[in-house]
């Protein structure tokens, strides 16, 4: 008889809630809204992620966002590529978020709302992000149901 072995399930579940919206009192910042439930809590909590538009350029550059996307949508017409382009950069930054977020929950976060500031975890997220560019471009292209490259 095989050995069965049950699939690992993740300790946090962590959903969009909204976002990227662009913060009223800062306009250097750009955040995303969380819900966060960890599997021991009774209830789940809403966590802000906040990043700085200018670190979202450095990352955006870094990635050549739209250099990279462009090709992608190539075969759609020009209305639909626009909509398309758009769409993937409200993308971009909820995946952004989401990595910081998931640095976060490394380091520890507690069960309240909360918000995590442009300024924490900077050079982590960018560390992170370094590492993980193919995955961030992949889920990208997943979130746009477009066809992954063989």
């Amino acid at each position: 008889m095989p050995d069965m072995t049950s699939p690992k399930i993740p300790q946090y579940r962590m959903t969009l809630f909204y976002g990227p919206e662009h913060d009223e009192s800062d306009s250097d910042i750009v955040y995303c809204v969380f819900n966060v439930k960890k599997r021991s809590w009774k209830g789940g909590v809403q966590i802000a992620v906040e990043i700085a538009q200018t670190q979202l350029l450095h990352i955006r550059n870094h990635f050549a966002f739209e250099q990279w996307l462009t090709p992608f949508l190539a075969h759609l017409p020009e209305v639909e590529r626009k909509d398309y382009l758009e769409r993937g950069q409200d993308v971009f930054v909820q995946q952004i978020c989401l990595a910081k977020l998931q640095l976060a929950i490394a380091v520890g976060i507690r069960q309240e709302n909360s918000r995590l500031s442009k300024d924490f975890l900077v050079s982590e997220l960018d560390d992170a992000l370094r590492k993980g560019e193919p995955a961030v471009k992949e889920e990208i292209l997943r979130e746009l149901d477009i066809e992954l490259p063989a």
